[in-house]
């Protein structure tokens, strides 16, 4: 790795990602079970992550340094939306919340296939959301959420609306607006588009293993 190298962004045609609040990245692997860190450049991570979201089973992940205050773990394993490890994932993220006190998980598909987000803080859940699945949902509307909302005169919660047609014009812009990248982007770190090239840094970008009984769970969207 260059030591100029910045933070560029990762984004592929779909993308999943966890934020962790801090710079702990040695501890972050640790707690998720990550193993055989390389250091890489943001160019070679895209790569390597756009091979893995199109059903290359990689069994890697990328793991930043610290940027603007936390540290981001991009790859298909972190996907929250997984039908057979989504309650997994979501338990990942609250050990890491436990840690650290705060960490997201997002998915977000860059064709229009939706957007997700999971929010823990001090070990629990406080929402989870899927414009894929109503089922999903967990929590109250985050603050960014519920901004869109009131913009679009929007009741309740976003997935009380998932299959009504009488909201489908004001979802539709609920969904173009509040995507998984503008919650990141206001909570954490949108790693896909916005990654900010002026942020503050501390360590270097690395490529990691997943465990190893999570091989046959990392996929991209092709082997949904």
């Amino acid at each position: 790795m260059t030591l100029d190298d910045r933070p560029q962004p990762l984004g592929s045609c779909w993308n999943y990602w966890f934020c962790v609040a801090g710079g702990d990245q040695a501890g972050i692997m640790a707690a998720l079970g990550l193993t055989d860190p390389q250091p890489t450049t943001y160019a070679l991570a895209r790569e390597e992550m756009d091979r893995a979201s199109h059903g290359s089973d990689t069994g890697l992940v990328c793991v930043t340094g610290e940027i603007n205050g936390w540290t981001a773990v991009v790859g298909p394993w972190c996907d929250p939306t997984d039908k057979e490890r989504h309650e997994e994932v979501r338990t990942l993220v609250e050990v890491l919340s436990a840690q650290y006190g705060e960490a997201h998980a997002f998915y977000f598909g860059a064709q229009r296939d939706g957007s997700a987000w999971l929010v823990a803080r001090d070990g629990r859940t406080i929402r989870r959301y899927s414009d894929l699945s109503s089922e999903m949902a967990l929590g109250d509307p985050l603050p960014v959420e519920q901004r869109y909302l009131d913009q679009f005169d929007i009741p309740g919660r976003p997935e009380d609306h998932l299959d009504d047609e009488d909201m489908s014009d004001d979802m539709f812009e609920f969904w173009h607006a509040c995507t998984a990248q503008r919650v990141a982007q206001t909570i954490s770190l949108d790693v896909v588009w916005h990654m900010p090239t002026d942020a503050v840094v501390c360590g270097q970008l690395v490529l990691a293993r997943v465990p190893e009984r999570a091989r046959g769970a990392q996929r991209g969207h092709n082997g949904v």
